[in-house]
């Protein structure tokens, strides 16, 4: 078992240099279950003269660190665990010790944006807070931004934070820190006993996945929720890919109808009753003027909850929806601002249960709110 031990900016390093794969079988390996192998025994530390005969013997200079990334390799666990303080023999030994040279400089260079994206992350919480004391104006906050080499266009005040499965809560996303963010294990809400999500294909093939690009690509590849229950776990992911995704678009824009004055998802006059989920045949005779606030008046919509980002609202009898404002910018390009919403929506008396993300927007200063097609 190695002694030496690696940060976690080392291991997610070494891990993206090497295209995150096993570097002794190719197979993809997630971080979370990474191995980081000596290819020269560490153990050698303990035998300096051995070590001195196999640097002669193999050709190695002086410099060969035992504990460098010359002599770092990512892999999977069993591979590792089979391998142990085995010498390779001379064919395969130069080659994995190429690899891992070859590496060496892009290592050091991940290291170094990981150690950006974390300063930037410490800055803007610090940023975000000063604004919301009042110590700085946004004109403020744009200034340092711009004076870092940060574009204040391409950074992104969340309302609702992302929330992932190390704690870690995130209420700024600049576009940079979107890859990286897309390969975090999520948080599926309050479950903290849940860490992955079950999707199943044609064939009754189950992969787990708990990244939003493990969750795309799978999708992508035929694999879909097969229960109720797995089907509410991945609103989690829906939400934070379909964010990720809206915000790699996303500008900021120049006119908006829904920030002097401030309205949103609250203001229920404002929100077509087409919104609201219906399941089943759609009505002979819809009622296309209708808001949420006639139905609220004439008691076909109950709310259950409400507050400054945060809709419940339900039929007494039938569907029930849940609106989080998350992020306000322009999410399609026409410079008008509009509001990211994570909708779910659910059976009042029964196990359904689905959501995703919804854009909506306001015209004009005496307009209601329609949805955004991105």
């Amino acid at each position: 078992m190695s002694n030496q031990k690696f940060s976690a900016a080392e291991r997610e390093a070494i891990w993206l240099a090497h295209e995150k794969k096993c570097a002794y079988t190719r197979e993809l390996v997630d971080i979370s279950n990474l191995h980081i192998d000596h290819i020269l025994p560490e153990s050698l530390a303990d035998d300096p003269i051995v070590f001195e005969q196999i640097k002669l013997a193999f050709g190695l200079d002086e410099t060969f660190d035992l504990l460098g990334f010359e002599n770092l390799l990512p892999c999977n666990p069993g591979v590792n665990l089979q391998k142990g303080s085995i010498l390779l023999e001379s064919a395969p030994f130069h080659f994995f010790l190429s690899l891992a040279a070859t590496k060496k400089a892009e290592i050091k260079r991940n290291l170094e944006k990981i150690e950006k994206r974390k300063n930037r992350g410490r800055a803007l919480i610090l940023l975000q807070q000063c604004l919301e004391r009042e110590e700085l104006s946004p004109k403020d906050v744009a200034r340092i931004l711009e004076q870092h080499d940060e574009e204040p266009q391409n950074i992104f005040q969340l309302i609702e934070g992302m929330k992932f499965a190390d704690a870690t809560e995130v209420r700024a996303v600049a576009k940079a820190d979107i890859h990286d963010l897309r390969n975090r294990p999520i948080k599926f809400g309050p479950n903290s006993h849940i860490d992955r999500v079950t999707l199943t294909n044609d064939l009754g093939e189950a992969t787990y996945v708990r990244t939003c690009n493990e969750y795309e690509t799978a999708i992508a590849s035929g694999y879909s929720p097969a229960s109720n229950f797995d089907l509410k776990m991945a609103v989690f992911l829906k939400h934070q890919c379909g964010l990720l995704k809206a915000l790699e678009a996303a500008t900021s824009p120049i006119t908006s109808f829904i920030a002097e004055p401030k309205v949103g998802i609250v203001d229920l006059d404002l929100l077509p009753f087409s919104f609201f989920p219906l399941i089943g045949d759609s009505p002979d005779s819809p009622d296309v003027d209708a808001t949420y606030q006639n139905k609220v008046e004439g008691g076909s919509l109950v709310i259950r909850r409400i507050k400054q980002n945060l809709l419940v609202i339900e039929e007494p009898e039938g569907m029930g929806q849940q609106l989080i404002e998350v992020a306000r910018a322009d999410f399609n390009n026409d410079q008008i601002e509009d509001i990211l919403l994570f909708e779910y929506c659910y059976a009042t008396h029964g196990t359904l249960g689905f959501g995703g993300i919804k854009i909506i927007t306001r015209k004009g200063p005496n307009s209601r709110f329609e949805n955004v097609e991105i």
